[in-house]
């Protein structure tokens, strides 16, 4: 794309879809988004897969080429993953278009960079649980009522001696279950990188914003979405050694069995039997 001018940015505001702005804020909410994961949110209705896949490459291909989206060199999943795999993140038009989205005129933004393998894994792994969320309220099985990603979701608060501790949830999701009864959860996205000490220390500064009282009327359901049966024994472990109180705070499931848990359908593994 040619030089990002007010005036093409203008141009350019007028000329995408409202699905391609759909698109766009999405990834500017999540900060990351697989190829595949654009074709289950924004494609899923096609006549097939393969349909959705190719269209989704498509209005992919175009976003990148006007410099609202970028692609990260590193596929999820090596080359034989193909298109699926690719990683779409907002390029610099595409922040300047969000901020004057939202009022804030056409403003300068900052420079993308590529991220850490680490890093690739964690966002994608908070942006499945918005997509598996998506498609359970298209199922119709609950109703996705919010999903905030960080850094929308940190909180600075004070503990009870004085001390200024921030909350950083990887995200908050809220859902309507049926009979005016509502779920909400923190999730902790843990991709095997961290080791017990650290675990325990988040899982400490959650304590003292549930006994700090954050949440006056709810304190979320604290998530940990991990991917091996060893890393959900050793979350157990950690939250187990909490204080008795915290036990009810916290659960740990695998990706694929978050919105079940959430909805009360598989069992749960707490962090204290």
């Amino acid at each position: 794309m040619r030089r990002a001018t007010t005036a093409r940015l203008t141009e350019l505001a007028g000329e995408l879809s409202e699905r391609d702005i759909a698109i766009t804020k999405t990834v500017g909410r999540l900060r990351l988004l697989s190829g595949e994961q654009v074709r289950r949110l924004y494609f899923a209705e096609s006549e097939t897969p393969a349909t959705g896949a190719r269209l989704a490459r498509r209005a992919l291909a175009r976003l990148v080429s006007r410099g609202v989206l970028g692609r990260l060199e590193r596929r999820i999943g090596g080359v034989r993953a193909g298109a699926a795999g690719h990683v779409y993140f907002l390029a610099a038009a595409g922040q300047r278009l969000i901020a004057f989205w939202q009022g804030e005129g056409l403003r300068r933004t900052r420079s993308p960079y590529e991220p850490t393998s680490g890093l690739v894994r964690h966002t994608l792994g908070i942006a499945e649980c918005y997509v598996q969320a998506v498609e359970a309220d298209r199922a119709k099985a609950v109703r996705l009522l919010a999903f905030d990603a960080e850094p929308d979701t940190w909180r600075s608060f004070a503990d009870a001696r004085g001390r200024r501790l921030t909350l950083k949830p990887d995200a908050r999701i809220a859902l309507g279950l049926g009979g005016g009864e509502e779920a909400h959860a923190f999730l902790e996205i843990d991709c095997g990188t961290e080791g017990r000490r650290v675990l325990a220390r988040q899982c400490h500064i959650y304590l003292e914003a549930y006994r700090a009282g954050i949440e006056p009327e709810v304190f979320p359901l604290v998530v940990w979405v991990t991917m091996t049966a060893r890393r959900v024994e050793l979350l157990r472990e950690v939250c187990g050694s909490l204080p008795a109180e915290a036990w009810k705070l916290f659960t740990v499931t695998t990706p694929n069995q978050v919105l079940g848990l959430l909805t009360g359908t598989p069992p749960q593994t707490r962090g204290r039997p």
